[in-house]
């Protein structure tokens, strides 16, 4: 699915632009460094101890796909963007609160 939503990305930016593509870009920022860091985790695992010794490459990058993470931002503020556009789009349909 991360595949997917970067190819769809990409997709938009070639034929939109980059400003239309803004949302599907953060939804890629998010998606694919957790996706990338949980094939990670679990090829550490597969390899027990060696997976986090000097003896695999496993763990230096493990290390670096971990601090990659934070260089665009962290994944705290992708995810607001995206809920402000996901919410943005029902902004006519506020719900009816009760009245006290």
């Amino acid at each position: 699915m991360t595949r997917l939503l970067c190819l769809k990305a990409a997709d938009m930016m070639d034929k939109a632009g980059n400003k239309s593509a803004q949302h599907e870009i953060a939804m890629v920022k998010v998606a694919a460094p957790t996706m990338a860091l949980q094939i990670l985790d679990d090829a550490i695992q597969a390899h027990g101890g060696g997976g986090v010794s000097q003896d695999f490459h496993l763990a230096h990058a493990w290390a670096a796909l971990r601090t990659l993470r934070f260089a665009d931002g962290p994944d705290e503020v992708h995810n607001r963007a995206i809920a402000r556009a996901e919410f943005g789009k029902y902004g006519e349909y506020a719900a009816d609160r009760p009245v006290r």
